[in-house]
């Protein structure tokens, strides 16, 4: 997929009459190798505020071996931030489905040259979701699978031969469990893609380890996140891990949004949402111990 960030960027920041308010950076090593953090917040009159204990409170992030690659990935997961609180309760929410899943599940932004890089996006993304909500209402087998890091374990979905999505799963230093899970077009590509996530969560979980903090977030997503890190929420996991699904065909996937979402986000970037239905919506009930975050 071919970028035009360092193009249609260039303007993106508040002083040069952009959305983006500002950016922050960083610094963090993985297993010896040096990334790039970096958090992207929108301007305060575009999108509400949210209160974040765990991760960062920021509008997007981005982490990548090249600080301008994550620049570039902050920026793009804000501007679709934007796209989706200015389109999720606006007149046309069903024609992009939040009437079926009122996340983000499925949503994408991209600078690509054509719109269709934004849409490979998504549409991964949308396996993604899919296959992990589906895995934990046990209505889809995920296989356990070593991968090529050491202490790193794999469960692998695949649903085609260029559809695959894993959850990523490792104890770390700190003792406590990380997770990151993916889509992609093979089994080493999906991974590639969840490593860092798992990594994200690893960081955010010990930072607050190190910040002595002992009182649970408010928000819910972040208390499963707390939750899965400890030995009882990888119980729950590895329980569910052992379980045989329901049934045993592939749920049906049903496209309920396959199409760009058009706003003023698009001077900068193709957002575009790719939604596959859910198996419930019980991932965005107040059950702490639901593996989605």
């Amino acid at each position: 997929m071919l970028s035009l960030a360092a193009i249609r960027y260039r303007s993106v920041l508040e002083s040069e009459g952009g959305p983006i308010s500002f950016i922050e950076e960083g610094e963090l090593s993985i297993q010896g190798v040096r990334y790039f953090q970096a958090n992207a917040h929108l301007r305060a009159s575009l999108v509400p505020r949210r209160e974040r204990q765990l991760y960062s409170p920021a509008d997007g992030s981005g982490m990548h071996a090249s600080p301008m690659v994550a620049r570039h990935k902050a920026i793009s997961e804000a501007l679709e931030r934007w796209a989706y609180f200015a389109t999720v309760s606006s007149p046309k929410n069903a024609v992009f489905g939040f009437h079926v899943d009122r996340s983000s599940n499925g949503m994408a932004s991209f600078p690509g040259l054509s719109k269709r890089s934004a849409r490979k996006v998504a549409r991964y993304e949308a396996i993604e979701r899919f296959c992990v909500l589906n895995w934990w209402e046990g209505y889809l087998e995920g296989t356990p699978r070593p991968t090529k890091w050491p202490g790193v374990t794999a469960v692998s979905f695949v649903l085609s031969e260029t559809d695959v999505a894993v959850i990523l799963f490792m104890r770390s230093d700190s003792g406590r469990y990380a997770y990151g899970h993916a889509a992609g077009w093979s089994f080493d590509a999906a991974c590639e893609r969840a490593h860092l996530e798992m990594f994200r969560h690893e960081w955010a979980i010990s930072s607050w380890i190190n910040n002595g903090r002992q009182s649970s977030p408010d928000d819910l997503f972040e208390k499963r996140a707390l939750f899965f890190s400890t030995d009882k929420g990888h119980g729950v996991f590895e329980n569910r891990l052992v379980q045989s699904a329901i049934r045993k065909p592939l749920p049906v996937r049903l496209v309920v949004c396959d199409s760009e979402i058009i706003g003023p986000w698009s001077k900068y970037s193709t957002v575009w949402r790719y939604l596959l239905r859910p198996p419930s919506e019980r991932f965005l009930s107040s059950d702490g111990q639901y593996f989605f975050w």
